[in-house]
């Protein structure tokens, strides 16, 4: 294989480890946006949770309590994000967000997820303290190669589980009658709710789909990613960035944005280096916003979710 070729598939391939690592992050939001017609700002501490529960789960319970292989320990700790995520949505969801709901006032709980996102890094902060964890994933001391192509198996591991995520959450939302309440919802909340669909139930449950994604995230981003109380705040402008270049809402455009801006950063760290990454990042936003404001797919409250 040619040099040229393979530094391309190389980089490629880093790309859609990226890209993979963000769209798991930007699904949330598109979600809540898609259902709720809603920006929630405390997602990236939803990230943050995620990547913490993944870490004390992992080095703490599974491997000194349990008494499991430490790869073993990392794939567990995966779940228990995802289930802290949840329950965690679940929580301030019924505390915080559905409360403000019923008041009729939309733009209440936009500005709580502000507060939320406060109050959760702050008491982050304040249980882990400003001190960075070193968060090490057993996959990534393992190397595959493909001739002169090689990657980690911590990557072939992201990629997996987006695949996984991605897929199962498509088929729920196209395939059960929950998620086809959820596209009514999202279309027209008036008339769903004459139809007899409860509203209530379903964003509360958009709400939990869409935290536990985040607590996947924030598994996976763990070991990349400088743990700290603030560390869902590195990729979660990008993540908002993929959501507008992807269209607003739309979950497969968020999909292709997220793998496209993974596939440019891998390249632009090649080429011009790796202090350019989010300069680039954000000339693609504007160029978008410029040239083609609705993202690559328009926004269609018919087609959304």
């Amino acid at each position: 294989m040619p040099d040229i070729l393979a530094l391309v598939l190389q980089q490629t391939l880093n790309g859609v480890y990226l890209g993979c690592l963000y769209v798991l992050v930007a699904l949330g939001l598109t979600l809540i946006y898609g259902v709720m017609n809603q920006i929630n700002f405390a997602h990236a501490d939803f990230v943050t949770i995620g990547a913490f529960t993944a870490f004390f789960s992992a080095s703490r319970l599974a491997t000194h309590v349990l008494g499991l292989p430490d790869a073993t320990a990392y794939l567990l700790s995966i779940f228990f994000a995802m289930g802290a995520g949840a329950l965690l949505g679940y929580l301030i969801n019924a505390a915080v967000f559905a409360p403000l709901r019923d008041r009729g006032d939309e733009l209440r709980p936009l500005i709580a997820t502000i507060g939320v996102s406060v109050l959760l890094e702050n008491g982050q902060l304040a249980l882990f303290g400003p001190i960075p964890y070193s968060f090490d994933s057993p996959f990534t001391q393992h190397t595959l190669r493909l001739g002169k192509i090689f990657f980690s198996a911590q990557s072939l591991l992201v990629v997996v589980v987006a695949a996984l995520a991605i897929g199962g959450l498509h088929a729920f939302m196209r395939h059960t009658y929950l998620g086809k309440a959820l596209r009514a919802v999202s279309q027209d909340r008036e008339t769903a709710g004459l139809m007899g669909i409860n509203e209530r139930y379903l964003i509360g449950l958009t709400i939990v789909i869409a935290s536990a994604l985040a607590g996947l995230a924030g598994a996976l981003l763990g070991p990349v990613i400088v743990l700290t109380p603030f560390a869902g705040s590195s990729v979660i402008v990008k993540a908002f960035a993929i959501v507008i270049i992807g269209g607003f809402g739309n979950m497969e455009g968020t999909i292709i944005a997220g793998i496209l801006v993974g596939i440019i950063e891998a390249f632009t760290v090649q080429y011009l280096g790796s202090g350019l990454i989010d300069l680039v990042v954000f000339v693609l936003l504007l160029a978008m916003l410029a040239v083609r404001p609705t993202g690559l797919i328009a926004e269609r409250r018919e087609e959304n979710v």
